[in-house]
């Protein structure tokens, strides 16, 4: 969704450090790193979201990361590989069809030279496990931490870090879409939240800071929205998105897919 959103954006946030941001509950010191040992039976084919109403009258649809392992890809999965459970655009995508931002799949790096300093926040994936970063307006990834996520055959993406040690960006942009991001919960858990509607990010952001997120990353939306997930219990694939008019353009997706076992 490389479109007109004002780059001129205000965040009301703490973001001059340069280390990754920590997302931390006042009772529990949890870190901005989600928890995936969370109890579920071995027979799940798939994710059960449920749903919530948020004081603003938005209801989210939200998908759990449970056991199941994150990663970035960027050729298009396949409803028929029935590893995959979940399935989203992540980064932006630009007017030439490629990736918004510096980013690192499965340890190979591209765009390295064109980190966008506009965005403020990334996620970093290792081993299936997720961290959201606040990057001090792309300082963060410098050439070492790059590096260091390559070492691992780590992956990130660069995006808009929408909560913040929760507290809720303030974006100057009013425009309306329906919104998506990936947050950390104060219970450590990671969830993505979709709203029922189109909507600001004033909006979408207030709840969700609202809903006890403490740290929480964007997603492409508008025309690029399309993604799917798979039914917990009868593994038939269920599209999700309202406007899905540029799937064909999209360059890069999140997944959540099952581990296998050793």
């Amino acid at each position: 969704m490389f479109r007109a959103i004002n780059t001129t954006i205000i965040l009301v946030l703490c973001l001059a450090s340069i280390s990754p941001a920590h997302a931390v509950d006042a009772t529990s010191n949890i870190s901005s790193k989600g928890n995936t040992n969370n109890k579920s039976k071995e027979s799940i084919t798939g994710i059960a979201p449920t749903s919530v109403k948020a004081a603003s009258g938005v209801v989210y649809q939200l998908f759990p990361q449970e056991k199941f392992a994150l990663d970035f890809r960027t050729v298009r999965p396949s409803t028929s590989d029935n590893d995959i459970v979940f399935c989203i655009p992540a980064a932006f995508t630009g007017h030439d069809n490629k990736i918004d931002g510096v980013f690192i799949c499965n340890g190979a790096i591209g765009n390295g030279n064109a980190i966008n300093h506009e965005l403020g926040g990334a996620m970093v994936i290792e081993n299936g496990q997720g961290r959201l970063l606040a990057t001090n307006k792309g300082a963060t990834l410098s050439k070492t931490f790059l590096e260091s996520v390559q070492k691992v055959k780590g992956s990130l993406f660069q995006q808009f870090l929408i909560v913040h040690n929760g507290n809720p960006a303030v974006f100057r942009d009013q425009s309306k879409f329906q919104r998506r991001a990936i947050g950390l919960t104060k219970q450590g858990t990671f969830k993505i939240f979709e709203s029922d509607k189109a909507i600001t990010f004033s909006t979408f952001n207030t709840d969700l800071a609202a809903l006890s997120v403490t740290e929480a990353l964007y997603f492409d939306m508008g025309a690029w929205d399309e993604g799917w997930y798979r039914h917990a219990t009868t593994g038939k694939t269920i599209t999700i998105g309202l406007d899905r008019s540029k799937t064909h353009r999209q360059s890069n997706w999140l997944v959540l897919k099952k581990v296998k076992s050793i």
